[in-house]
């Protein structure tokens, strides 16, 4: 009896691990010149950097191709972007609103807001379906805030959910 307890107690512990290992978090940091972005040059100084559950990183390169960067999570994972300042002067990059434009619907809404965290705003979501080959992928708009720079940036990447 002693033994079956253990191995009942063993199953529970190895199934709530592997349930533990595919959840997690996946970070999009928007990487910011924030000494010199203004509304022309966006895409040109800003670059994204995407860490997923297991620690991963990839990096996009910077200028039109931030408009079709699609990165690609898991339906039990959840997805936070948050903004940093890539120059010299630290200024804070406020992540305000992720809403989608087109493709699957994978969040509950279209608007996700910021946490309005004086510290840096972050996005937080969870996806609730995966992405159907007749809508495509979920391509949203990031809008985005530098301190003491005035008005607010857009950039429209992609995301792709798989189970």
């Amino acid at each position: 009896m002693k033994l079956k307890n253990i191995i009942v107690a063993l199953v529970i512990f190895l199934y709530s691990n592997v349930v533990a290992y595919a959840q997690g978090t996946n970070i999009v940091t928007l990487n910011v010149n924030t000494e010199i972005i203004n509304d022309d040059n966006v895409l040109d100084v800003c670059s994204f950097t995407w860490e997923d559950p297991d620690g991963n990183i990839v990096t996009s390169g910077n200028g039109p191709e931030l408009e079709d960067w699609l990165i690609t999570i898991s339906l039990d994972s959840d997805i936070e972007w948050q903004g940093r300042s890539s120059s010299g002067d630290n200024k804070i990059v406020n992540i305000i609103q992720v809403k989608r434009q087109s493709g699957t619907q994978i969040f509950n809404g279209k608007t996700l807001n910021g946490d309005r965290n004086p510290n840096g705003e972050k996005v937080r979501g969870k996806p609730e379906v995966i992405t159907n080959e007749a809508e495509g992928d979920y391509k949203y708009n990031i809008k985005f805030k530098v301190e003491g720079v005035g008005g607010t940036f857009d950039i429209d990447p992609k995301i792709r959910v798989e189970k």
